[in-house]
């Protein structure tokens, strides 16, 4: 799954995940994710935009949690679709995500909190009885 998120001050950002979302309230590990902003100051050489890796290993790559939005790490891109404050959205990298080369540790410019103008995920049709990858999560349970 692809997020691509706009704050109201035009910042683009998102993050990739490969696994998706199957909301069994788990934190998902994978080595593969990344975070992203479009354009702005760290593009260099014609590049379209900046990705961010993740650091750490594979844990907590995303929050695979049934009630909110999307969540990259527990604070490097969450967007909880809370119903009081449904377009809120923040950012803090350096835990789970790489910050960026001058140490800034918000996707969102010096801004930790922003109000989103879209949000945007795109994610893989299957047919019907086609397998999905990553589907094999297990909800929690005690045995």
């Amino acid at each position: 799954a692809i997020v691509l998120c706009t704050s109201r001050l035009g910042i683009k950002a998102g993050g990739y995940n490969p696994k998706g979302w199957v909301g069994y309230g788990e934190a998902r590990g994978s080595i593969a994710a990344f975070l992203y902003v479009v354009g702005g100051s760290y593009a260099k050489n014609g590049a379209p935009g900046y990705k961010l890796q993740k650091v750490g290993g594979p844990g907590l790559a995303q929050m695979d949690m049934p009630e909110t939005g999307p969540s990259f790490g527990a604070d490097s891109l969450v967007i909880p679709l809370r119903g009081d404050n449904p377009k809120m959205a923040r950012s803090k990298l350096g835990s789970y995500y790489e910050r960026f080369p001058d140490e800034a540790n918000s996707l969102f410019g010096k801004d930790a909190s922003v109000q989103l103008k879209d949000l945007r995920v795109y994610h893989g049709v299957y047919e019907d009885g086609e397998y999905i990858p990553f589907t094999d999560a297990e909800p929690f349970a005690l045995y």
